[in-house]
């Protein structure tokens, strides 16, 4: 059986892994490079037209109905594309001897079961391109507020970095990261469909849906960190494993700051609401006034 042995340094691999070659875009990065740098300048532009928009009171797209219907589609479509993913790489787990939980021996040959796996890691890859729809829809209806620094660095982040670890070192202790992202995004997709056919009264669990993307990064922290253990047995490139963790750290940060302003500031002021209410009704009882009100009714 054919065998793939590179030579791999303590920290990074001195040169691309050859099985990834197979792969279109992984052999040379500027279209990876070239496409985020469009993102991300369209990006910045198209926001600052639709605020001069704004300032002007122009109207947005937002109640176009072939736009809304292909949103519906896109996101059901990108609920089962994450779920064929976190399908293959369970399957891996449960009958391939897939081991998630330790990392030891870097798996470097060419067997149908290792190229499986690193085809999955390539799916990803791909699907954080797929992903930069998110953003042009958000455009398209002109949702400004929804561009945020968080949102563009967060997508904008993604391809490059999955460029540099498909390339130079697809599957091993790595392969946690699509799991486990791509069964949040399962869930958040089917929450952005929910969401565009209008059914909210089902969308009780956004608060929770921001709480399980804030639990990936802890798990994707700690898990990765096994690398770095004393004794450990990991013979991964020990780059890509730190990058993960730096990169689940500073996510951790921003979506916690998010979730601290979207739900915990808000429940504090719809409290301090709730309890001057209180006392007003209160002091309207104690004062006649409530039950002068009612006679008169």
């Amino acid at each position: 059986m054919p065998t793939h042995t590179p030579t791999v340094a303590i920290w990074h691999p001195d040169k691309p892994d050859s099985r990834s070659m197979q792969y279109p875009l992984i052999g040379e990065f500027w279209p990876t490079g070239l496409i985020t740098l469009i993102y991300v300048v369209g990006c910045y532009y198209w926001r600052k037209h639709l605020i001069e928009k704004r300032a002007k009171n122009t109207p947005n797209a937002d109640k176009n109905a072939l736009l809304q219907n292909i949103i519906v589609l896109y996101n059901f479509v990108m609920v089962l594309y994450s779920s064929c993913i976190v399908i293959g790489i369970t399957y891996s787990i449960l009958f391939e001897n897939l081991n998630l939980v330790r990392c030891g021996k870097y798996d470097r040959s060419s067997h149908p079961y290792t190229l499986r796996v690193m085809t999955y890691g390539y799916a990803f890859y791909i699907s954080k391109f797929i992903e930069l729809l998110d953003t042009l829809f958000f455009l398209l209806r002109g949702k400004v507020d929804q561009i945020t620094f968080l949102h563009v660095f967060h997508h904008a982040a993604m391809p490059p970095s999955l460029w540099w670890g498909m390339r130079y070192s697809p599957g091993g202790v790595l392969i946690i990261f699509p799991l486990i992202n791509s069964f949040i995004h399962v869930l958040m997709y089917t929450y952005y469909g929910l969401a565009a056919l209008g059914a909210y009264k089902y969308l009780w669990w956004k608060e929770y849906l921001t709480q399980a993307q804030m639990l990936q990064f802890a798990i994707m922290i700690v898990h990765q960190s096994q690398v770095f253990w004393p004794g450990s047995k990991c013979e991964d490139p020990k780059a890509f494993p730190a990058a993960i963790m730096a990169y689940s750290a500073l996510f951790l940060v921003l979506f916690g700051n998010f979730y601290v302003k979207a739900y915990m500031k808000k429940q504090r002021l719809a409290k301090k609401e709730a309890d001057f209410k209180s006392t007003v009704r209160q002091s309207q009882v104690s004062n006649g006034i409530a039950t002068t009100t009612k006679k008169q009714q």
